[in-house]
């Protein structure tokens, strides 16, 4: 590499930490307040002794989150917070990557940006800097709010340092996907669908005992392999960096062999000859999604479908003092341990942090529409802007129901084949489906937000979701009631009812609430202006 490929890096640093300046505090501070909620919790509990010693043997919570270990107070506190943390410090870097790289060629900003004395890898070596420094801050952030509780320095660096490393690699997978990808859209779906593949190796590993291969394959539970304060292991931060290092390698790699603005994957060439059937704002939107609304049903077929197989490995057995530990205790006793499995499983992927990405994302692409001048091109012919606006929002609708379909149907299908009963399939598709108003309710928030608010809709999109996320952590771990978790769309699908308890009307509600909230968006996007 020459130096002269990175002139300027410390100047678009800079910048990027002035844009910045509102979201990055965010996702460096949140892992810190995951743990010190976590330490909240386990400390407020009457017998923690007691309390771990269950969780442990629980075969629900050891399928999804492993055994604890150490098995103490400490390991109790990693055990559920260092993979809630994980998660925010992963997205976070990953999505600051793909802001500053993919996102800055989409929009010709890059252009202005090398119109001056910029070295070819400036931009890149700038996004990396402040993702892996900000991940590095995180978990120096959350090592101080362990040892500020009490707990031993070397432990607590170890599990900060281990918070850090899966940032860094998911920053790197992020370089890497805008790279490959020529829309920031893209992009960012591969890195939840990246995700969702660890969220599988997570499973496998936890159901093998916590600490088979499977665990180098997932960043959030690479605290397993590092042990803070029980091992203590250091080496393992070596191979985390280099396996960092490889994703960002090959962003530096291909970044010098594809051209500005478009990715190693270039776009397909649409036909010389529109079909009879392409005379429609609806058909343009259709044929604009629907390759990532089949590669959504497939990807949540595929997870569905194996962790639907894995369901009846899972012993109903079930401690009666986990029983009565909280209200999510409670719930899980009254499911039994497979069906609540299950129920989480189709909680988070269809709801909580699986189709509402989908339905941002896809309310967002209306912005880049917007951004590239297309909606102009569109509007010159005899198309009403309720009318363009509406066919992608019907997209997104349909769109989202298709995938819940698929989920369900393959999850059913799965632990209908592998415990060999046809009561399985209806149960879990009933769990899926009803997560269709929640989701519609998330279009509806970010049609709003984009008719009214287009400048800043994608990251209030954002603060809101990961805010309604915050408050069902908070209820899992017993800090915030029932009452605040329905302030959220997630209580009214919720994975801790059961499907033949569910009520009808507050999803009936959900649904004119999303209708409304669309309604008021058109109207929104017909006032202002294009632009």
């Amino acid at each position: 590499m020459r130096g002269t490929y990175f002139i300027g890096t410390g100047k678009l640093l800079k910048l990027y930490l002035r844009r910045d300046r509102i979201i990055l505090p965010i996702w460096i501070l949140l892992p810190m307040i995951l743990i010190a909620g976590q330490i909240s919790f386990v400390k407020a509990m009457p017998d923690w002794q007691v309390f771990i010693t269950e969780l442990s043997e629980s075969p629900l919570t050891a399928a999804y989150l492993g055994p604890i270990v150490p098995l103490n107070m400490e390991g109790a506190i990693l055990w559920r917070g260092m993979l809630q943390a994980s998660l925010a410090v992963m997205i976070g870097a990953a999505f600051t990557m793909i802001r500053h790289t993919r996102t800055e060629e989409a929009s010709g900003r890059n252009e202005l940006i090398f119109g001056r004395p910029v070295g070819r890898y400036a931009n890149l070596t700038a996004a990396m800097i402040l993702s892996c420094v900000g991940s590095l801050l995180a978990g120096l952030l959350t090592a101080a709010a362990l040892m500020s509780n009490g707990f031993a320095g070397s432990g607590s660096l170890m599990a900060g340092l281990t918070l850090a490393a899966s940032g860094c690699i998911f920053a790197g997978i992020g370089g890497l996907c805008a790279q490959i990808f020529e829309h920031s859209g893209n992009a960012r779906g591969v890195i939840f669908g990246v995700y969702g593949l660890t969220m599988v190796a997570m499973v496998l590993n936890n159901m093998g005992g916590g600490s088979t291969g499977w665990a180098w394959f997932v960043p959030e539970s690479w605290f397993r392999i590092t042990v803070p304060f029980g091992g203590n292991y250091a080496w393992p931060l070596l191979v985390f960096i280099v396996l960092s290092a490889i994703p960002m390698m090959l962003s530096y790699m291909l970044l010098i062999r594809r051209d500005m603005g478009a990715g190693l994957i270039a776009q397909k060439e649409g036909s010389a000859n529109a079909s009879p059937r392409f005379n429609s704002p609806l058909a343009l939107a259709w044929r604009q999604h629907k390759g990532s609304i089949l590669a959504w049903a497939i990807g949540m077929a595929f997870l569905g479908g194996i962790m639907g197989v894995t369901t009846p490995n899972i012993s109903e057995a079930l401690s009666s003092t986990l029983a009565q530990m909280n209200e999510w205790g409670i719930a899980m006793a009254k499911l039994g341990n497979q069906e609540a499995f299950i129920a989480t499983l189709i909680y988070i992927l269809g709801l909580m942090a699986g189709l509402s990405v989908f339905a941002i994302t896809t309310v967002q692409s209306l912005r880049k529409e917007e951004k590239e001048h297309y909606v102009e091109m569109i509007l010159s012919r005899p198309v009403s802007r309720s009318k363009w606006m509406g066919s992608y929002l019907a997209v997104a609708f349909l769109g989202s129901a298709l995938i819940l379909l698929a989920l369900g149907l393959a999850s059913g299908l799965g632990w209908r084949i592998a415990a060999g009963e046809f009561s399985h399939l209806p149960r879990v598709l009933g769990m899926s489906l009803s997560k269709i108003p929640p989701v519609w309710t998330f279009i509806g928030i970010a049609a709003l937000l984009y008719g009214w608010l287009p400048r800043i809709a994608s990251v209030i999109n954002w603060l809101i979701l990961g805010v309604f996320i915050f408050i069902e952590m908070l209820w899992e771990v017993g800090i915030v009631g029932w009452s605040a978790l329905q302030w959220t769309p997630f209580a009214y699908a919720h994975y801790s009812i059961p499907i033949n308890e569910l009520s009808i009307m507050p999803l009936i509600v959900l649904t004119i609430i999303a209708a409304a909230l669309t309604w008021l968006g058109v109207i929104g996007f017909k006032r202002r202006s294009i632009g």
